[in-house]
């Protein structure tokens, strides 16, 4: 019996499915993939190669070259023993491969390794760490470019190197220490902890909190278990509420536009106890957010996680 020929379609489909296979299969493979990070392993030798020859060229003011390789985690890596062993800063490693904080597990993950140590932001951040990252970005600070990231599914992004740069002093506490909850759905970073000029009087003044700028009755909620140990209102913090926490910790809400709780309430973490607005001494719709220990202003940045 003669055997019959698939019809043309079912041929076209075929290798239209066969070339999709390739593109994902040449997308997935454009960058190397070093087996172990030893000086045993060629590949690994050469990204060695590759991060001294990026190093050597931010000392000499002239733009590094970017290379990527990558990586799966076995169970036993960590984030900041991967960054000693490829001579990287850990920050380098957790931007570019999306990564919050310190305790999320990288085991049995395909990572990518980049060759020059720096900071690695997207357009648009989708955790707590980008978006701390973006509320201080300045695309127009020198030496910065952007480059296209091919993703394993066969998807692409625009990501923007930072040469040479790392997390402030509020990011990498919130990256290296994450205990409590963000205390807002969304919110945007627009004043750290520390020194700064009162944006009401003009003084200088140290900032005991963090300002989330959202938007006027977003949803405020409590960072952890606790009890009100404080509702009032004053003319600094307007409408506030004070939690007790356990660790002798204290988180203090201000600038709400309702109280949603009573003195003496207690709460779960994740509470909705309030909402966003502008009283007392604001120029507008944000959360300021103070976190105490022992009777001493922290930066909140090194207790809040994501919700």
């Amino acid at each position: 019996m003669r055997r019959q020929s698939p019809p043309i379609r079912l041929v076209v489909s075929a290798v239209l499915v066969m070339t999709s296979v390739m593109l994902v299969a040449q997308e997935n493979n454009r960058y190397p993939e070093i087996t172990t990070l030893s000086s045993g392993n060629p590949l690994f030798r050469q990204y060695q190669d590759d991060v001294s020859a990026a190093r050597m060229a931010i000392a000499a003011g002239k733009t590094p070259e970017l290379h990527l390789y990558r990586y799966r985690a076995g169970a036993d890596d960590t984030l900041l023993g991967m960054a000693a062993r490829c001579s990287v800063p850990y920050d380098a490693l957790a931007s570019l491969n999306r990564i919050e904080s310190r305790d999320v597990s990288i085991a049995g993950k395909m990572l990518l390794l980049p060759s020059i140590p720096a900071l690695y932001l997207p357009e648009r951040g989708i955790n707590r760490l980008e978006q701390l990252l973006l509320s201080s970005f300045d695309p127009e600070i020198s030496g910065i470019f952007s480059f296209t990231l091919h993703e394993a599914d066969g998807s692409s992004r625009t990501v923007f190197c930072l040469p040479d740069s790392g997390f402030d002093g509020t990011v990498r506490a919130f990256f290296l220490t994450p205990t409590f909850r963000f205390p807002l759905p969304e919110g945007m970073v627009t004043s750290t902890f520390g020194m700064r000029k009162n944006p009401v009087t003009g003084n200088m003044v140290f900032h005991k909190g963090v300002d989330l700028a959202a938007p006027y009755g977003t949803p405020v909620l409590a960072c952890a278990d606790g009890t009100a140990i404080s509702t009032g209102y004053n003319a600094i913090h307007g409408y506030y509420i004070i939690l007790r926490h356990e660790g002798n910790r204290e988180s203090l809400y201000g600038h709400l536009s309702e109280r949603k709780i009573e003195l003496h309430d207690m709460v779960k973490s994740g509470t909705i106890i309030g909402n966003v607005g502008s009283t007392g001494q604001s120029t507008g719709p944000h959360l300021h957010f103070e976190i105490h220990e022992n009777g001493v202003p922290k930066n909140p940045a090194g207790f809040i996680q994501r919700n």
